[in-house]
């Protein structure tokens, strides 16, 4: 009981806290009664990521070698695109924990989202047989039980709303941290108001980008604030504190849209650090207008 209550409690902070590193003991783990022939399997030492792959592989009753890489506490894509997780980490981990003497085959399963960073030619040059499992560990035994085979969906990465729900709360909570300061500072009366907006941006850029037929995360984020600059217009008579206003909410829709693209699985190929700091000097030279009027 006790145990589920605390890791009910690291679930949610690490939810609300997903853009914070969470590291837990790298190890080469014996899940269940493995053999000689059972499989390696590979994940990061991302804390939420090796709790949950343990408990299933418990549950599933799959005995196997589970290969915990560090990777800073940083899960299994983004350590991949950052390069944290990458072809040595992997070799250098089975090796200092000699996986080798463990087991009468070459064969080790790495995570399909760390195809980035992990090449299954590195590791074959050096002896092993690697192979990419599902993108969820809950297909993990019936991939196993076919022989290391992926059919179309194992190989399918679905973003449904609760994922993008649980992104949304993180990215939310990160970017309050980052923008309440300027947003209070330089017009929000009141915390409730800056805070509205910025909530609003981050459940947008998560819950909604989709249905905006844009490419970039960065101008979607500005698409979401034409409602606000719209509705502001109705509610401000004076057209100096309209523009100030509507600068702030374009300012903070192409910085949480940019922002996003850390937060999105869309959002891993794109690079828009020149196009942020072009809308951010639109909106300073807006907002410094406003004082003319």
């Amino acid at each position: 009981m006790i145990a589920t209550i605390a890791d009910l409690i690291k679930d949610t902070y690490q939810t609300f806290f997903r853009f914070v590193r969470f590291p837990c003991q790298t190890e080469l783990a014996r899940i269940g009664h493995p053999d000689r022939n059972s499989p390696i399997l590979v994940t990061c030492n991302f804390d939420y990521t090796v709790r949950h792959l343990k408990k299933y592989l418990a549950a599933a009753d799959i005995d196997c070698y589970l290969a915990v890489v560090n990777t800073n506490g940083t899960n299994v894509w983004c350590a991949a695109v950052e390069g944290v997780m990458n072809s040595s980490a992997v070799l250098s981990h089975l090796k200092v924990h000699k996986a080798r003497d463990l087991v009468d085959h070459n064969r080790v399963i790495l995570p399909q989202l760390c195809a980035a960073g992990v090449k299954l030619r590195d590791l074959k040059k050096q002896g092993w047989e690697p192979a990419y499992g599902p993108v969820y560990f809950k297909d993990l035994k019936t991939f196993l039980d076919n022989g290391f085979k992926r059919d179309k969906e194992m190989k399918a990465l679905e973003y449904g709303y609760w994922e993008r729900f649980k992104m949304a709360i993180s990215h939310g909570v990160f970017c309050t941290m980052v923008c309440m300061p300027f947003v209070l500072s330089l017009y929000f009366s009141t915390w409730k108001q800056g805070l509205a907006a910025i909530w609003y941006f981050a459940l947008a850029m998560q819950l909604l980008e989709h249905f905006v037929p844009i490419r970039r995360l960065l101008y979607k984020g500005i698409v979401f604030s034409l409602p606000l600059i719209v509705f502001s217009f109705w509610q401000l008579s004076n057209v100096g504190a309209w523009i100030k206003l509507s600068s702030l909410y374009f300012a903070l829709g192409a910085y949480i849209g940019f922002d996003s693209q850390g937060h999105s699985h869309f959002g891993q190929t794109q690079k828009s650090s020149g196009r942020l700091i072009v809308a951010l000097l639109f909106s300073a030279v807006l907002y410094g207008g406003s004082f003319l009027l």
